[in-house]
C-alpha cells in the first residue's frame, strides 16, 4: 500500500514579512511531525521550498530513526493540506 500522508494539525511557527519566508509545523495522522518552509514571490504566490521531518518518530516510509529525505516525495501533498489548515500569514 502506498503512503498517503494526512495532516491533522498545522500551525504557522515563524514569519518574516521582509523577505516573504514563513514556516508551518504540520502533524500527520501517523504521529510524524514535519516542518514546511515556504516563500512568497513578488506576485504573492506561495510555494513550498523545503520539508523536514522532525525526529520525534521514526520515518513512516523507511523506518529510519535518523535524517532521511523520504518526505520530499510528498512535499506538495502535505503542503497543500497544511496551507488549507493553517492559512498563510498576512504581509
Amino acid at each position: 500500500m502506498a503512503y498517503q500522508p494526512q495532516v491533522i494539525d498545522a500551525k504557522i511557527v515563524s514569519h518574516n514579512p521582509k523577505n516573504g519566508l514563513f514556516e508551518i509545523v504540520a502533524q500527520l495522522k501517523d504521529r510524524t511531525v514535519c516542518r514546511l518552509i515556504y516563500e512568497r514571490d513578488a506576485a504573492g504566490n506561495v510555494t513550498p521550498t523545503h520539508i523536514n521531518r522532525l525526529l520525534k518518530e521514526p520515518c513512516p516510509i523507511c523506518r529510519k530513526d535518523f535524517l532521511c529525505n523520504c518526505m520530499s516525495k510528498f512535499k506538495e501533498n502535505i503542503s497543500s493540506q497544511a496551507l488549507d489548515m493553517a492559512g498563510t500569514p498576512q504581509a
